[in-house]
């Protein structure tokens, strides 16, 4: 990651920091919060919104400050794990914000790029409408990465509760869709949604009418 040369190691030591923060998979019981562990959740989503940010940097927000764009993208699912007490992910991104401020202050960054690290993690949830360019940097590297990548997928593996993925997942596409604030990026992963709706339509339609049903 192409992060200001001032910042560049410390970028490369808070990531080493924040991975361990992670649990470990090959240590950990599987359960519906396996997808958080390190070897998956780092590569599988991480690392691609941090992918997303480098490219949708020079191709629509060129004038947008990188460096804070990259340390959000790479903390702002801090909150899933860091003083996690509660089944719910509401309010993680205050949560992520609490622990960009502990970690990025032990590596001397400046007060005030803190909070504008905070602000874009907080433009992550869904309620906090961006209002600086980092900040739609990140929201729409961080939505494309939901929608492109196997992450949603894989958490019907490590849910097995099939049902109750499915409705999460009825949801999830579509407030992470309009998320999207780029009319390229929505134009790009409009058909994806509508396949996924179509999906969860013959889905939910052979579950409540299988065909053995009509048979006499």
């Amino acid at each position: 990651m192409k992060t200001d040369a001032n910042y560049s190691d410390k970028f490369k030591k808070v990531y080493k920091e924040y991975y361990l923060l992670h649990p470990d998979g090959d240590s950990l019981p599987k359960s519906k919060f396996y997808y958080l562990h390190r070897q998956w959740f780092f590569p599988n989503h991480i690392d691609l919104v941090l992918e997303n940010i480098e490219k949708f940097h020079s191709r629509f927000y060129p004038k947008a400050n990188k460096t804070i764009a990259l340390f959000a993208g790479l903390l702002h699912d801090a909150g899933l794990v860091y003083e996690r007490i509660e089944i719910s992910t509401e309010g993680h991104e205050n949560r992520s914000c609490e622990y960009a401020k502990l970690i990025l202050t032990k590596y001397d960054i400046d007060s005030n790029l803190i909070e504008k690290i905070c602000e874009a993690i907080k433009a992550t949830n869904s309620n906090n409408p961006p209002t600086t360019e980092e900040s739609l940097l990140v929201r729409n590297a961080d939505a494309y990465s939901h929608l492109t990548s196997l992450h949603f997928f894989a958490k019907a593996y490590f849910s097995n509760e099939l049902d109750y993925f499915i409705n999460w997942f009825a949801k999830k596409i579509e407030t992470t869709f309009n998320k999207l604030t780029i009319p390229e990026l929505s134009n790009e992963i409009n058909p994806l949604i509508e396949r996924y709706k179509l999906m969860l339509e013959t889905y939910n339609k052979h579950k409540k009418e299988p065909l053995i049903s009509s048979f006499s």
